[in-house]
């Protein structure tokens, strides 16, 4: 019978959500699930483009925003779906380390 060999350990989870936070779908990529990363990263196109049509700058000076508080409204979908982008990965690369372990005990 064939020998198999041992599954690569996958990376720490803490690692894969702060590359996530630094990075967009970083973290996707890093467990291995490149497909989902693409889908995060297109709706997170698509959501700042939306927000970034929704308020313009014409909104935020009528308002009488300030510029750092009209830079986040304006990218405010992109934004949301970048942080949900990093819980995810970190979620699922915490349940990738912990069956790696759970394989590994004797």
């Amino acid at each position: 019978m064939p020998e198999t060999s041992p599954a690569p350990k996958p990376p720490h989870p803490r690692l894969v959500l702060a590359l996530g936070l630094l990075l967009p779908c970083v973290g996707q990529v890093l467990n291995r699930t490149p497909q989902r990363a693409l889908t995060f990263l297109f709706f997170a196109v698509l959501f700042g483009w939306v927000t970034m049509n929704l308020v313009t700058a014409q909104v935020c000076a009528a308002r009488g925003y300030p510029a750092w508080r009209c830079f986040v409204a304006q990218h405010a979908g992109l934004l949301f779906i970048w942080l949900v982008a990093a819980m995810d990965a970190y979620q699922h690369a915490r349940v990738r380390w912990v069956e790696f372990h759970f394989r590994q005990a004797p």
